[in-house]
């Protein structure tokens, strides 16, 4: 049998947050596909051709309207999220079952972003070298929280073409913790540390920042955003003081 080798490779993300669906299931479920596809651009995946799928789980709607509510909010901002994108959910499952007696799940759509590409394009999350620099890009929002659709869409494109032009080293989406959990996971993977940018605040790298993407960069990338740079020390350092995890 004749063994031939194949590049080829499959890239697959999951987005949900049921914090933020908790408060608004419109923008927890415009925020899964965004955070689903933005791991998936992360991974060093190209955005064209991305299809999604969603898994649907909802408490027992009976005969109130809020509880209807619940699941029409959250499918007009996935539909919302892939008309702003450009792209379709070909599949899914849905529940209405999720309530036993007074006890009800959170309001739940999780995205999962599925696509093709070549393993020389994968980028892995951790951080790579000791003293490079890293940068944190971010798309324009709207007044509701939410990522301009033109501007994520040129966000990707600025972040796959450095990808392609080999100038980034680690990637990552922020999600749950911001750009503290990011930057945290990003140093754990060799052991390094991270000294922040007096740039930056407590407040900015603790809020939420679906869409954006923190890189940790070659030397020649001409940006104004980098927020700090990692150390080879296990400390992370902003404002004068620091936490050691070692």
């Amino acid at each position: 049998v004749e063994k031939k080798h194949t590049d080829d490779c499959s890239f697959m993300a999951w987005g949900y947050n049921p914090y933020i669906a908790e408060k608004s299931t419109y923008h927890g479920a415009y925020l899964a596909v965004v955070e689903s596809v933005s791991k998936l651009i992360a991974a060093g995946a190209k955005f064209e051709d991305v299809y999604l799928t969603f898994q649907e789980y909802f408490e027992k709607p009976r005969k109130e309207a809020a509880r209807w509510g619940k699941p029409f909010s959250a499918l007009l901002g996935a539909f919302k999220a892939q008309k702003d994108l450009g792209i379709a959910a070909i599949g899914g499952k849905d529940s209405m079952s999720g309530s036993f007696e007074n006890i009800d799940v959170p309001p739940t759509l999780v995205s999962f972003a599925v696509t093709t590409g070549k393993t020389a394009t994968v980028t892995s999350a951790e951080f790579k070298l000791p003293f490079s620099r890293v940068i944190w890009m971010r798309p324009e929002y709207d007044a509701d929280g939410l990522p301009v659709a033109e501007s994520l869409l040129a966000l990707y494109d600025k972040v796959a073409a450095l990808t392609k032009a080999g100038k980034v080293l680690a990637a990552y989406t922020p999600t749950y913790g911001g750009v503290a959990e990011a930057v945290m996971k990003m140093c754990f993977g060799n052991g390094f540390g991270f000294n922040f940018s007096e740039k930056v605040s407590v407040k900015d790298i603790f809020k939420y920042s679906y869409s954006s993407f923190v890189l940790e960069v070659t030397e020649d990338v001409d940006c104004n955003a980098v927020i700090g740079t990692v150390t080879d020390d296990g400390k992370f350092t902003m404002g004068g003081e620091s936490v050691c995890y070692n």
